[in-house]
């Protein structure tokens, strides 16, 4: 019986990176968290191609939290790039166009063009805090990315005992008898 536990790191890290990165691109940042599902599933199925054994519903959330940390500290230094900007001024753009649409004045809209307008050099401490926090809020949803894929591709045949399946007996019937 294999009572190794797997590997998450590997699988983590490459499904953390693509949710991350995934986060950042501009036009698919309005999908938000969004991305942790599949970036956990990815994790999922990284992990259960490199793992002999069948998978439990504990090591898709193990892989899945781990993605969402990755990916909270990719989104958090891309952050930190021109992206940000771009992203930005697509939220600017998207402000504009829904108070078009409105055809009313909406204050709520008028707030968050400010606050868009005016980009923020983080500190340190408010960017470890917003990372924190991030990080809590991605793990969530990889852990949901992380189950959900080990329920589709965590499930594996018991693997065969060495020597084979072990020794038949022929069936005895009434003919066979001495």
């Amino acid at each position: 019986m294999n009572d190794r536990k797997p590997e998450y790191f590997v699988p983590a890290f490459i499904g953390g990176v693509v949710s991350g990165v995934l986060l950042m691109t501009p036009f698919l940042f309005f999908c938000c968290c969004l991305w942790l599902i599949p970036g956990g599933v990815l994790a999922a199925w990284i992990l259960s191609s490199r793992t002999e054994a069948g998978l439990k519903p504990g090591d898709g959330a193990v892989v899945g939290a781990l993605t969402g940390i990755v990916a909270a500290v990719v989104d958090s230094l891309l952050g930190l790039t021109p992206l940000q900007d771009i992203n930005r001024s697509i939220m600017m753009t998207v402000t504009d166009r829904m108070a078009e649409f409105s055809g009313t004045p909406l204050p709520q809209l008028g707030r968050l063009k400010e606050q868009l307008a005016a980009p923020t050099v983080p500190t340190a401490a408010g960017f470890l805090i917003s990372l924190f926090i991030l990080a809590a809020v991605m793990a969530l949803a990889g852990i949901l990315g992380g189950i959900i894929g080990v329920a589709v591709f965590g499930r594996k045949t018991p693997p065969t005992p060495p020597g084979g399946p072990g020794p038949t007996i022929p069936p005895q019937g009434p003919s066979d008898a001495p």
